[in-house]
């Protein structure tokens, strides 16, 4: 029934509720573009209101305006709410991602025709969620030392940046494509 002042970097609201003269912390609010801008199909971003609990569980996710193509034109703009809904009840720190489900992973389903649509917006979800609940204290901030430059005075060949761990080795099965 009442919402705090903008706060924090980047910016969210603390959703209220009072009961018996009592105010209760129920969700924090924000809006996607205050912490992220990841360009979705169209080159622009997919402007997206989100809440979470108080222990970071996604409660509601709308989309305020996007500039999609294809959900202008072809597919119905109520399949961009469908696939956002599956959030619902997830927590913001787990590992989602469209597809799927795999050991470790939630997998969501995609929208047929809009694939980078849905995977800007995975990460628009995630990414805004993860920096609110480091910033409110519901997950623990990641702190990692800074990186160092280390001085090559000649140039190194393959086998030397394999060694020294600059580049790695990977290979990718036809059936993991």
């Amino acid at each position: 029934d009442s919402f705090s002042n903008r706060k924090g970097k980047p910016a969210y609201v603390e959703a209220y509720q009072t009961k018996a003269g009592e105010k209760k912390l129920l969700r924090y609010v924000f809006l996607s573009t205050d912490i992220v801008d990841i360009p979705a199909y169209s080159g622009k971003p997919v402007v997206t209101l989100i809440s979470m609990d108080t222990q970071g569980i996604i409660t509601g996710a709308k989309v305020l305006r996007h500039s999609e193509p294809i959900l202008l034109l072809g597919i119905p703009e109520a399949e961009l709410t469908k696939f956002i809904k599956q959030y619902l009840g997830k927590f913001v720190g787990s590992k989602i991602e469209i597809g799927k489900s795999r050991e470790g992973y939630i997998g969501l389903d995609a929208i047929t025709g809009a694939t980078v649509t849905v995977i800007a917006q995975n990460q628009v979800m995630l990414r805004c969620g993860m920096e609110v609940a480091k910033q409110v204290g519901i997950i623990e901030p990641t702190i990692r030392p800074q990186a160092k430059f280390t001085a090559v005075a000649d140039k190194l060949n393959w086998d030397e940046m394999v060694k020294q761990g600059s580049v790695q080795h990977l290979t990718v099965s036809p059936g993991e494509v």
